[in-house]
């Protein structure tokens, strides 16, 4: 099992058989919103569809999470989305859109099962997008479980997560760390967070994500450290628990050995 970073949230996950995008973003910028360091070399093939995605998971309709123009670039064959949010994805030429209600699991072949799990995050497309429900989504393969967080805040529904894995257990947490302004607004996790949310989940080994990607056009100077930093505490908060970290450059990979 293979997890690629493309940055922000957007995570290539694949399995002999299916290449799953969660959140994708294969732009330079969204809006108002550009990346600190070149989209990498496999988020540029994927728009080209070069190799194509087997399905996108969609968290939530947050712009930075549910990007339109690389959603029709990817044209993937199934767009797992959250509650309410099916209706308005179609009109805006989204194809092969499927609801998935958290609890609710999809079966995508090659023996992986796609469940949606709760996220403490609130989920309307600003500015007059429909208000639809955020999600988490748990992968579970032949090859090992990943718990995609989305964008989410503390909830004691992580130590949950486990049991939607056929062993009982989650191979990877894969949590959002920080955002891409220089503060954090409700609903988000930061590094000592991330790290209690991974330790709550049960799982064996973290990745942080949603960090060191996006910043506001012309603010990169008042950034700071935030662009650089939170990675790297979030392995530390994590030292002695019994999680290890894995802290990827944009575009890096890491080819999972499930622990049995």
């Amino acid at each position: 099992m293979r997890i690629t970073w493309l940055g922000h949230s957007a995570v290539l996950l694949e399995v002999p058989g299916l290449r799953l995008l969660a959140d994708p973003l294969v732009r330079r910028r969204i809006g108002g919103l550009v990346r600190a360091k070149p989209l990498p070399e496999v988020a540029v093939h994927l728009a080209r569809r070069d190799p194509p995605v087997d399905a996108v998971l969609v968290s939530h309709l947050h712009h930075d999470h549910c990007d339109l123009p690389s959603l029709r670039a990817l044209r993937a064959p199934v767009v797992l989305a959250p509650p309410r949010a099916g209706a308005w994805l179609r009109s805006q030429g989204v194809d092969g859109v499927i609801e998935a209600t958290v609890g609710g699991s999809t079966h995508l072949g090659a023996g992986v099962t796609v469940t949606a799990v709760h996220a403490e995050h609130q989920g309307r497309r600003e500015p007059r997008g429909p208000s639809a429900v955020a999600v988490g989504h748990v992968v579970d393969t032949p090859d090992g479980s990943v718990w995609l967080a989305g964008d989410t805040g503390p909830h004691q529904s992580f130590r949950d997560l486990r049991y939607a894995t056929r062993t009982g257990r989650l191979d990877v947490a894969v949590v959002p760390v920080w955002g891409w302004g220089p503060t954090l607004g409700p609903g988000h996790l930061d590094p000592r967070t991330a790290a209690r949310a991974a330790v709550l989940s049960g799982a064996s080994q973290a990745i942080p994500v949603h960090w060191g990607t996006l910043h506001p056009l012309g603010l990169r100077r008042f950034m700071g450290s935030v662009l650089t930093q939170p990675g790297p505490l979030f392995a530390e908060a994590l030292y002695g628990t019994g999680v290890r970290p894995h802290v990827l450059r944009v575009g890096e990979h890491l080819d999972v050995q499930p622990i049995s």
